[in-house]
């Protein structure tokens, strides 16, 4: 995603300043993040997964971050908790904990408790998916067997451009359910799974937010 390197450093991109109405340098803490600025996020996201020791510390960061970067707020009916992050948020029962194990510092986190669990993976994405390939493999994870997908459907979500609700059979016979979305103007590609399929994961799964 870098650019070539060439014998002179690029310049900055450069923003009208309101007070003065003349340009500054952009600068990522107070303007809208950039694409170069998104891509830098991805990067040392994935640099501090690379040490195991930074993995708790860094997706509690991923999950309280603000900055510039687009956070949404969920939906919490009562007796839940908010699961917040960048670019798309959901809610769980308050009996749900945080799964260290099957979390990591690039996006992908995971709650479980009485009644099931679920899992989120968002990653950039400037293209959109297709449905005829293999879901990623954040979806074996989070489902911690083998799977088939037995059906998926259009689904209507806010922000996305492209969604879809899917159902999936598991080796044991149990039945999980998720939804798979795209924003094209943040690039980022969503995976919210759930198990076993209940009326409670089925609220876990329509609490999913996006960022515009």
């Amino acid at each position: 995603m870098s650019a070539a390197r060439t014998g002179s450093r690029r310049a900055s991109p450069r923003v009208a300043d309101e007070s003065t109405g003349a340009t500054r340098p952009h600068d990522p803490r107070i303007d809208e993040p950039t694409r170069t600025d998104r891509h830098r996020v991805w990067w040392w996201l994935a640099l501090l997964a690379l040490c195991p020791l930074c993995v708790g510390v860094v997706v509690w960061v991923t999950l309280s971050f603000n900055g510039s970067y687009p956070t949404v707020k969920a939906p919490v009916p009562a007796g839940w908790q908010p699961v917040d992050g960048i670019y798309a948020s959901f809610s769980v029962p308050k009996a749900w904990t945080l799964q260290q194990g099957l979390s990591d510092a690039v996006g992908d986190v995971y709650y479980a408790g009485p009644g099931g669990g679920a899992g989120e993976s968002v990653t950039e994405a400037s293209r959109p998916p297709s449905t005829n390939s293999r879901p990623p493999e954040i979806v074996g994870t989070f489902l911690q067997q083998r799977y088939v997908v037995s059906s998926f459907a259009p689904y209507k979500l806010t922000n996305a451009s492209l969604a879809w609700r899917y159902r999936f059979k598991l080796a044991d016979g149990t039945v999980a359910v998720g939804i798979h979305a795209w924003v094209r103007s943040s690039e980022t590609e969503v995976w919210l799974v759930a198990s076993p399929s209940s009326a409670t994961v089925d609220r876990v799964l329509s609490t999913l937010t996006l960022s515009h």
